[in-house]
Formats: structure tokens, C-alpha cells, sequence
């Protein structure tokens, strides 16, 4: 596709969405400077009771912006709806709280606030005001309003780009094609389809597909698309020779490969969803403009568009998953998983976002709410992935055992057998086998995983890794790993297995050297700085062995490694 620049879509962020801008003309005389707190002691600083109308106003106003910096739109828009109620006169403050509004999903309230803007300069240009009052009019399906509140919006950017999609369906509510304009990308031309199809004009569809196919810099998802109505229209032949040119680009993509698959044997569900409403079509187009700002990481108007999408077609699951996206993006992980439940579980990506919201969990550490969400999901809907989902959690919780079962499960539903789409089965197994203390079990799976992968770097370490810390195969773990220090040179736990493996076979000159390297990689991971340490002692470094076994010792968190490195702090290595 024609890429999109910044500058596009600029109107809406700078002033609107941007987080910067001069602050309101109240009284900042009681905030004392960086200086005199400093400088100042406790019964110094002005109490609570001292402070003004004015300082209260203008902390809202500060604690607005410091939730926005922070991607925290509900409580943003919260502060600054404060200052609206206790009845501020500012353009400035209006404008925000419109945009925060919108933003942290009260649509409603941006309207009202739309419509105030307008009231006091009717004559102004708003942007984002006359993008909600027309949103306004598309919601009560007052199509003539919001052709004629189109047809007066001034033309800057942002409308010059959005006009196209939004005058397309409206006119396409009168019962008239207007897809002229909807020419220069495939984004129009999508939509160009999409209205051509509601029309019944199914004559325009096939020239206005090839002329999609033919878009400069076209991406992967863009070509499912444009297959995906090849294979609305019927043209069964052209739909699959897309899929797999979109296949070579993302060759583990199982859902093209279900696609094709469902062509050739004839057994297809429905590829493409019409649009049944123009309301939905400008929500389509709306979240499409999102998607695209979005790809270009410009998430606070992606946010804006994503939720007036939400707000015009509310069964539009995309734009759900899109603001789940962009709040967990922006660390806002709560909402986002708010987000990912609100997909109801007749919808296709209902598993996907249970995936979602167990991922968001492990995130942030909260096992239980991952594995709860994972289990919540009908044992009749388990998968293959949700299984070794339930396996990874139980893994990265120590729980070995149960880890263990929920992959043997997985493996009873691929028929007994792991395939090569699923090799990543064998490489968890041999770590949880490893950490069960079942070597030759663990062996045997990391063995079967490098034969599907024979080049992928993790599994090269950790079987090397775990045959140099046996003590065995030792020549062969230096070779593997060397090779997966190539493939991830900025690897710091990769640099110290290969450090280590030196470190066996008695390079410790070169174990030093590779070890300094994996601890600039990682200053603070215990067993590097371990292994550092032990390497030092070897070349007689000895002052420098103790520091790093101390520093090591102090980021420990493990008991056993504890008293071991106390043990060589208090009588060094035994010569071997």
C-alpha cells in the first residue's frame, strides 16, 4: 500500500492529541519553585489549607496531562471533566476534554462538547468538533445532515484523507456510487469494493480489485484481503494465487493456509462480511484509518478513530481488539484486557482474545488470572494451543509436573504425534523434563527439536548449555553454541553459555573475555556475574572474582546458589 506519512493525519494530533501545549491562564503564585522545596522543610510548604480555587483548578489541569503522558485517557478525561464542571472558560481545556473523551471511550459527552465548541465559534475550524457532529448525524442515520455537515467541513489534512471514505457511504445511503475518489490506495480501494458490494454494482468489483493488486508495496494483510473478496465474487483461482503469494511472506500462517485449503476442497464459510448499514461501512472506515495510524505508531489518534469505530458499530469486533492493542501497547494493561473480555464468545476471535488477556497476565506476573482465563475457555473449545498455553503457565511457575501433563495432552489431540508446525512441543518438553530432573528425557526432546530446527538459537543453547554444565559432549556444546551466539550476537544468557562451555573445557583466558561481554549484556544476572567470578578466580584474578561473586550473591534470589557462592567467597575454587 501507498505508505500513509505523519503529516496526513497531523491535524488531529497537534493541539488536539498532542500531549504538549501552554498552560491555562490560572494562577500558578502558591506553587512553590524546585528551589524552595528543596530548600524548605516540612512545616514549610504551603498546607492544603492555604491553596486557592485557582491551585486546585490548575492541578486538575497538570494531573490531566500527567495521566495523557502516561497513556491513562479515563483518568485524563476524569480531571479535565472536572474543570468543565466547576464551569472553566477555556478553548483550550474544551478542546482536550473533547478529544480525552472520546479517547477514553465517552463518545456521548465528546458530542455535547462538540456541539459547545461550535455554539461559541460557529464559524471556527474544529477539526475534531465537525468529525463528531458528523458522527452524530451517521448515528441517527441522518445521512442528508451529515452530507451536508461533509460538505462544510474545511478541507485540511486529515478531512482531505477521511472525506473519500466517509462522502463514499454517505452518498451510498442515498443510493448513489461515489467511489471516484476512493482510487489511491488500497485502503479506498477496499472500501470502494465495500460499497460497490452494498450497491449491488458487482459489474465495478473486478476492476477495482486488480487495480488493488497492483498498489505499490502492497502488505501481507492487504493481500488477504483483497483474496478474501476474490473469493466473495466467486473467482476462486485468482483468491488462492493471492493467498500464497501472501503465504511466502508469512509461510507459519496458519489462517491462510486454512484458506486456501478451504478453496480447494470447495467446503468454504463466508470470506468476506458485507456491510448490511452505511452507519457500519463508516464505521469500517473509521477503524480502517485507525489501523493504518496505528501500523505508524501514532496510537493516541488511532485511539480517537478506534473509538468512534466502537461507538458507531458496537458488534465491530476489530476495533474492540485494536483498542486492546493500543492500551496494552501503551502498558494501560488493565484496559486492555477490559477490552479483550468484551468479546462475546460467539465471535470468531473469542479464543484469540482469551489468549490475549492470559498473555497480558503473565505479563504482569498474575499466573493465576492467566491460567484461570485459559481454563475458563470450555474443555470442548480446548486446542492444541490452548493446551500448551496451560503448559507454559504451569512451566513458568516451576509446576513441572502438571506442565508436563498439559503437553502430553496437547500431543493426544495432534494424534500421538508431534508435527513439524508444532516442534516448539519438543523444546518445552526438554526444558521441563530438565527441570524435573529427567536428563535423559529432557535430552531426547531438545535432540528431536533441533532436528525440526536445526539452526534456532535457543535450542542450540540450552542443550549445549546443559551438556557444558554435565560436563559433557563438551567440543560439541562449544560448537552449538558458538553458532547461536552468531544467530543472537546481543544475546547476554547465549554469551555466557558459550563463556561457560570455555570455561569447561579450561580456556579460562577466553571464558573471561566472553563472560565480561555477557555481563555488559546483563550487569545484574546473578549466575553470569557467578560465572565471571569463577572464571577470575582461574586466571588469578582473585579481588576481582570476590566483588563479582559478592555482586551476584546480592541480586540472588535462590537460596541454594546463595550459599554456594558464600562458600567460595569463604575458601575460594578448589584447584581441579
Amino acid at each position: 500500500m501507498m505508505k500513509i506519512t505523519s503529516i496526513l493525519l497531523a491535524t488531529c494530533a497537534i493541539g488536539l492529541i498532542s500531549m504538549q501545549g501552554h498552560i491555562p491562564s490560572f494562577s500558578f503564585a502558591q506553587a512553590p519553585s524546585p528551589d524552595q522545596i528543596s530548600a524548605s522543610t516540612q512545616d514549610q510548604r504551603p498546607s492544603r489549607a492555604n491553596l486557592t480555587i485557582e491551585d486546585v483548578k490548575a492541578g486538575h489541569y497538570l494531573a490531566s496531562r500527567h495521566a495523557q503522558i502516561h497513556h491513562d485517557w479515563d483518568n485524563a478525561s476524569q480531571f479535565l471533566g472536572t474543570l468543565i464542571q466547576s464551569g472553566i472558560e477555556s478553548d483550550e481545556i474544551l478542546q482536550r476534554s473533547m478529544v480525552l473523551a472520546i479517547g477514553s471511550g465517552d463518545v456521548n459527552q465528546a458530542i455535547i462538547l462538540a456541539k459547545q465548541t461550535k455554539e461559541k465559534s460557529p464559524d471556527g475550524h474544529n477539526t475534531i468538533a465537525d468529525i463528531l457532529i458528523f458522527v452524530d448525524a451517521v448515528k441517527q442515520d441522518n445521512f442528508k445532515n451529515a452530507q451536508d455537515i461533509l460538505a462544510r467541513m474545511p478541507k485540511d489534512n486529515t478531512i482531505r484523507f477521511i472525506s473519500p471514505f466517509l462522502n463514499g457511504w454517505v452518498q451510498a445511503a442515498n443510493g448513489k456510487s461515489a467511489i471516484k475518489d476512493l482510487q489511491h490506495n488500497t485502503a479506498q480501494l477496499y472500501h470502494g469494493i465495500l460499497i460497490s458490494d452494498y450497491l449491488g454494482h458487482h459489474d465495478e468489483i473486478e476492476n477495482i480489485i486488480d487495480r488493488a493488486t497492483r498498489v505499490e508495496d502492497i502488505t501481507t494483510s492487504e493481500l488477504e484481503r483483497v483474496a478474501d473478496l476474490y473469493g466473495h465474487v466467486g473467482m476462486k483461482d485468482k483468491a488462492i494465487t493471492l493467498y500464497r503469494r501472501a503465504l511466502e511472506a508469512e509461510p507459519e500462517n496458519d489462517n491462510l493456509k486454512n484458506k486456501i485449503a478451504a478453496l480447494e476442497s470447495g467446503k468454504t464459510k463466508p470470506l468476506f462480511e458485507k456491510i448490511r448499514t452505511p452507519r457500519q461501512g463508516i464505521a469500517q472506515s473509521f477503524y480502517d484509518i485507525s489501523k493504518l495510524l496505528y501500523n505508524e505508531s501514532n496510537d493516541e489518534t488511532a485511539r480517537v478513530f478506534a473509538q468512534i469505530a466502537h461507538y458507531l458499530h458496537p458488534q465491530l469486533s476489530d476495533s474492540i481488539l485494536l483498542l486492546a492493542e493500543i492500551n496494552a501497547r501503551n502498558k494501560q494493561y488493565t484496559r486492555a484486557i477490559e477490552f479483550y473480555k468484551s468479546i462475546p464468545k460467539d465471535d470468531e476471535n473469542y479464543i484469540t482474545s482469551r489468549y490475549s488477556i492470559a498473555d497480558l497476565y503473565t505479563e504482569i506476573e498474575d499466573y493465576e488470572g492467566a491460567l484461570k482465563t485459559l481454563s475458563d475457555i470450555s474443555s470442548k473449545d480446548y486446542t492444541t494451543d490452548t493446551l500448551i498455553k496451560i503448559g507454559d503457565l504451569h512451566r513458568a511457575q516451576s509446576n513441572f509436573g502438571l506442565a508436563l501433563k498439559s503437553y502430553d495432552q496437547a500431543i493426544e489431540k495432534l494424534g500421538g504425534t508431534i508435527p513439524e508446525e508444532y516442534w516448539h512441543l519438543h523444546y518445552v518438553l526438554g526444558i521441563s523434563y530438565e527441570q524435573a530432573d529427567n536428563w535423559k528425557r529432557a535430552e531426547e526432546e531438545l535432540q528431536a527439536a533441533l532436528k525440526f530446527q536445526p539452526d534456532h538459537p535457543y535450542v542450540l543453547n540450552y542443550l549445549g548449555y546443559a551438556w557444558a554444565d554435565k560436563g559433557i559432549h563438551l567440543d560439541k556444546a562449544l560448537s552449538m553454541i558458538q553458532r547461536a551466539v552468531n544467530l543472537r550476537p546481543s544475546d547476554g544468557y547465549i554469551t555466557d553459555s558459550l563463556g561457560w562451555v570455555m570455561y569447561k573445557i579450561k580456556d579460562y583466558k577466553n571464558s573471561v573475555s566472553t563472560l565480561e561481554r555477557a555481563v555488559e549484556l546483563l550487569p545484574y544476572d546473578p549466575t553470569i556475574n557467578d560465572h565471571l567470578g569463577d572464571a577470575y578466580w582461574k586466571v588469578g584474578r582473585i579481588l576481582e572474582a570476590k566483588f563479582q561473586w559478592e555482586r551476584a550473591k546480592n541480586h540472588s534470589e535462590d537460596q541454594k546458589q546463595i550459599q554456594s557462592i558464600e562458600e567460595k567467597l569463604n575458601s575460594g575454587l578448589a584447584d581441579k
